[in-house]
């Protein structure tokens, strides 16, 4: 119970940090959501209920399996939702297209969204948005290429690759040799993740980075690319990860090689936690950095208050990046659950325990039909 509500609190004070967000990425001239999607202000809007689409990028690694799982948690359990419809686009822009297509086929009224390309489906988009469907956008910005969203939640990736990278020097007093576990290829969180990192890097003459592999984020990917960093290189002082579930799959590389343990970056993936709890007395020292799971939670709620017309936030919202460090890992980790459990969750006990107890990874869903598959 100590545990939980200190996840609980963890989340409460990030949630307070977005509320009160005011910073230099968000867009004054556009903090208006969608005028022709939202409930006149004062309106009563009990019992009224809406139909909500979710067009997801894929669900490769835990951590995306989490984020749906998290948003399924969310609709399933809200009065407000009369049906919704949540589709996997597995990293394929056309399918994402067609997917918001006949999501605005079904009437939708509100369409939360994941882009993979800002660009590519900027024209479907504001097509939602101009039907006067609330449109929701989602860890990927479109504030680049269009204004025709209602409202943004996005973290600042830069901010996730620096902080981790920043500790990682200041670990190795500035001096050492780094290898990098990249994420996606191509994808905005991966660039700016590394982006940050690097400028970290540049603070310290001393740091040099031997390489950098891509891992999608994911443990069964990162593994070899682990094993075969550690056979090109003899002399790695420190490992910096792009987060998802790529730091577990070190870590026991590293634990199979019986080197001496480095300090190693990492997100806030259980199985990462606990390895990390398990040899930290031994040596190994980590910074777990979090992109929170219930981004997409977090958006449809803001979208049900847009179409209540109760909204009074900002159109774009950037979430601070939480922490863990060696003396917090204890208090979030839990053994009791799979390896595959997010520990910055706004789920219900009971549901967490439904995906991820009794060796549940998540990935058969809240409905039983598989987070993978459209449904």
């Amino acid at each position: 119970m100590k545990k939980l509500l200190a996840i609980l609190l963890s989340c409460a004070m990030v949630i307070g940090l977005v509320a009160g967000c005011s910073s230099g990425d968000q867009n004054p001239d556009s903090s208006s959501p969608n005028p022709s999607s939202s409930a006149p202000a004062g309106e009563n809007t009990e019992g009224k209920t809406y139909k909500v689409g979710f067009s997801n990028v894929w669900v490769g690694n835990t951590w995306g399996v989490q984020c749906v799982n998290e948003l399924e948690a969310f609709l399933k359990n809200n009065d407000q939702v009369s049906e919704y419809y949540i589709y996997n686009a597995d990293n394929d822009v056309n399918k994402q297209i067609s997917d918001i297509e006949d999501l605005i086929a079904k009437g939708v009224d509100m369409l939360i969204l994941q882009p993979i390309s800002a660009e590519s489906v900027a024209a479907v988009v504001e097509e939602a948005y101009d039907a006067g469907i609330v449109v929701v956008d989602c860890t990927s910005p479109l504030s680049d290429v269009t204004d025709k969203y209602s409202v943004s939640v996005v973290a600042k990736d830069y901010d996730f690759g620096y902080v981790g990278a920043k500790w990682l020097c200041e670990e190795l007093g500035g001096e050492g040799n780094i290898v990098c576990l990249d994420g996606m290829a191509g994808l905005s969180s991966a660039v700016l993740r590394m982006e940050g990192a690097m400028d970290a890097f540049a603070e310290y003459p001393g740091i040099k980075v031997l390489a950098s592999e891509y891992a999608d984020w994911d443990y069964a990917t990162a593994k070899p690319v682990m094993e075969n960093l550690l056979a090109a290189y003899d002399d790695i002082d420190g490992i910096w990860s792009s987060g998802g579930d790529m730091t577990r799959a070190a870590i026991e590389v590293w634990a199979d090689s019986g080197r001496d343990w480095i300090p190693m970056m990492g997100e806030d993936c259980n199985g990462f936690l606990k390895l990390w709890s398990q040899y930290k007395d031994e040596g190994l020292s980590c910074i777990a950095t979090s992109l929170p799971t219930w981004l997409f939670a977090y958006g449809a709620e803001l979208g049900l208050e847009i179409l209540n017309g109760t909204y009074e936030g900002e159109k774009d919202i950037v979430v601070e990046i939480p922490t863990i460090t060696n003396d917090e890992v204890d208090d979030y980790v839990r053994p009791d659950l799979s390896d595959s459990f997010w520990c910055g969750t706004h789920m219900s006990e009971e549901d967490i325990q439904t995906l991820y107890g009794n060796g549940n990874d998540g990935s058969q869903g809240l409905s039983g039909e598989g987070v993978a598959n459209d449904h």
